[in-house]
């Protein structure tokens, strides 16, 4: 078996994608990676995604007046999944930085943080990111900021496609039924 490089690096992506796989009230939320032959998929948590792609486009709008973009734009289909959808690792951090040199923004998805149990899951700049590794893989993609922003909007589809929310408690509501708590 081919042993996975520490950290795993990406760039000059063939496809940079986000989405879900599984029916509403079951789906499971993927980030994907693809370069040349290989293909780095990471299970991650709807708010993840959700959050991901609301920062991503913030941080871009951010930079752009330092670093403007060109007018290229992807369609959310180049964001979508690819099969297979195995994930590698489940990310519980993600970070986003910005290569001045290269114009590539980068996506930093760690298995472990330094206190695992004590920090939720959550998105970071890369500075907040802390380098000492512990155990676990830390995964690098370096992609374009039109790869970043199609992956940004397919991931906020894919969030907006659950389950509707109840409009009195907020909660996702089941096609068989929603049991309210605000009814008790």
């Amino acid at each position: 078996m081919q042993e996975l490089p520490d950290p795993i690096e990406l760039e000059n992506l063939d496809g940079l994608g986000a989405g879900a796989v599984g029916e509403p009230g079951e789906r499971a939320f993927y980030l994907q990676a693809r370069a040349a032959d290989a293909q780095l998929t990471v299970l991650v948590e709807k708010e993840q995604v959700a959050l991901l792609a609301t920062e991503a486009v913030a941080f871009l709008d951010r930079i752009a007046d330092d670093y403007p973009e060109d007018a290229i734009s992807l369609p959310t289909q180049a964001a979508e999944l690819r099969e297979p959808t195995v994930p590698l690792f489940r990310a519980r951090l993600i970070g986003l930085g910005f290569d001045p040199e290269r114009e590539l923004v980068l996506i930093e998805l760690r298995e472990r943080t330094t206190s695992d149990d004590e920090e939720d899951d959550e998105v970071l700049s890369a500075e907040d990111v802390d380098d000492e590794d512990g155990d676990g893989f830390v995964a690098r993609i370096y992609a374009t900021r039109p790869q970043v922003r199609a992956m940004a909007a397919r991931g906020a589809a894919a969030v907006a496609a659950g389950r509707p929310l109840c409009p009195l408690c907020d909660m996702p509501m089941d096609p068989a039924g929603h049991r309210c708590p605000r009814w008790n």
